[in-house]
């Protein structure tokens, strides 16, 4: 039998390449001449970013830096640092045609070991681990129609997230930092920090609007041998970003990291260090997509004559809500080593570590590592690290089969004093995430009948059927090759679904 059958497009965005590697970090160095011999090294940190990134070919390229900072403890029981950029560039080989793909690559530094070799001398080792994925719009053909009156059809609707577009782009800051009144002049720079978040994301006039906010804390040596000082700035910005084939109605994620940052004191002509010279390079990404109810045929069946149905998986993902919340968690810490003096810095690092979906709800657990420089009963710089666990949950309204990758960015820490040996810290968190729902839907992408009668079980014009609650009238149709139409005339049905157990006459001729 011949039959037209008519087909539509569906679009969804699929993985089609994830890869990683790593970067080994092997630096040895010799401080300069105006820095402090070493006494006790403090902390080692490392920090991994992307400069830049690309696609050439079947090829990507991935350039970035591993910024190394060494907190040490000077021979006069002072605080220094001293900060090394380790750049490095990554080649991938796709083996594949990367027209139309989505480059995202992200980067972060797996462990570090640092050691003194002399007192001025410093010997490290290490690794950054460097993780790429290539997505890409797949386009599927399925049966919308068909044409053949002997063909009974199951019509529904997927809630589906199709996706638009993404583009990336790159915002250069450059901002002068004043000190406080009554803020000593800076000897040198100890440590400092930023995290950028975004705040605020949305579509107006076919581009991507997207504000956020970076803050920076940074921690100095002042002139002489005072206290470490403190400075504490926040930058707020925004961008735009164009992206083609957007509308207003369509939804926005968007993301931000920091692909460079660089902090320096600068002496003024008079001789004073009282500024800070920022340079950063944030990279903001925005993928753009519209969420709509795809038209689709879920099943289908001849009632005369045998079919040969065709059916493909499709995974429809739709943004359920955008997460942008903040949250807190509070930990006792008791020092290991006995009483402290003072505390002359602290820092927090968050991540997420799992994501469930269960009793309704969103829950995201995850570790914040609080870093602590103190001064001991001799006052002498001693370095602490804490791990705290935390929770959060968000309440869902939907049921269903759901996924996320929660940004953690920490906002704010402050902590008190309840002894000489203790301390309560106070870590101020912000989660910033799109949740999907996923639905992997089978449908149908060919209907071939031919001109084998189907073999019905029952010769007569009707079929008597005891039906029960929950069962569906396409299922039942669909046993007997009955009309659905006619079915549900017959025996004066309404619904999709029984609510009650029924007797049903089912036509058969």
């Amino acid at each position: 039998m011949e039959q037209k059958n008519l087909k539509t497009s569906v679009s969804t965005l699929e993985t089609v390449f994830s890869e990683s590697a790593e970067q080994p970090i092997d630096i040895d160095f010799t401080l300069p001449d105006y820095y402090a011999d070493i006494s006790k090294i403090l902390k080692c940190r490392a920090v991994s970013r992307i400069s830049s990134k690309g696609i050439n070919g079947s090829g990507i390229s991935v350039e970035g830096c591993v910024t190394v900072t060494v907190i040490y403890c000077g021979s006069d029981n002072c605080i220094s640092s001293y900060e090394y950029q380790y750049p490095f560039s990554k080649n991938f080989d796709t083996g594949m045609n990367t027209d139309g793909c989505t480059l995202s690559v992200k980067t972060k530094c797996e462990y570090i070991n640092c050691r003194a070799v002399t007192g001025r001398k410093i010997d490290i080792h290490g690794a950054a681990g460097i993780y790429v994925t290539l997505k890409k719009r797949k386009i599927s053909e399925v049966i919308s129609d068909c044409d053949d009156c002997n063909i009974e059809l199951l019509r529904g609707t997927v809630p589906a997230t199709v996706p638009m577009g993404c583009a990336d782009k790159y915002l250069l800051i450059e901002e002068e930092i004043e000190l406080g009144n009554g803020q000593p002049d800076i000897r040198c720079v100890i440590r400092y920090d930023a995290a950028a978040s975004i705040t605020d994301s949305k579509i107006l006039a076919g581009k991507s609007v997207v504000k956020g906010e970076m803050t920076v804390k940074l921690l100095y040596a002042p002139e002489g041998n005072g206290q470490p000082q403190t400075v504490r700035y926040g930058l707020p910005f925004s961008q735009l970003i164009e992206i083609d084939g957007i509308s207003d109605g369509c939804d926005c994620e968007s993301k931000v990291s920091i692909a460079h940052i660089e902090i320096k004191p600068r002496v003024s002509a008079t001789g004073e260090c009282r500024q800070l010279m920022l340079t950063a390079k944030l990279l903001i990404t925005s993928e753009c997509c519209c969420n709509n109810d795809v038209a689709v045929i879920l099943d289908a069946y001849s009632r005369k004559y045998e079919a040969n149905i065709c059916k493909n998986e499709v995974c429809f993902n739709k943004i359920t809500e955008n997460v942008n919340q903040s949250f807190n968690c509070k930990k006792n810490f008791e020092f290991p080593e006995g009483a402290i003096s003072k505390v002359a810095d602290m820092w927090c690092e968050a991540r997420a570590d799992s994501v469930k979906f269960v009793d309704n709800a969103m829950r995201v657990c995850g570790t914040v590592t609080a870093y602590i420089i103190a001064g001991d009963h001799d006052n002498i710089p001693t370095f602490y690290e804490k791990a705290i666990d935390f929770e959060y949950t968000h309440p869902m309204d939907t049921l269903g089969e759901f996924k996320c990758s929660p940004e953690i960015t920490v906002t704010g820490a402050n902590y008190t004093l309840t002894g000489e040996c203790n301390m309560e810290l106070r870590i101020d968190l912000n989660i910033c995430a799109s949740v999907y729902k996923c639905s992997n839907v089978p449908l149908i992408t060919e209907i071939k009948v031919n001109d084998k009668p189907v073999q019905k079980t029952n010769s007569g014009a009707m079929t008597v059927y005891f039906a029960s609650t929950g069962e569906r009238i396409w299922d039942i149709a669909r046993r007997y090759f009955a009309d659905v139409e006619e079915l549900k005339q017959i025996n004066e049905i309404s619904d999709d679904i029984l609510t009650s157990d029924k007797m049903i006459l089912v036509p058969t001729n």
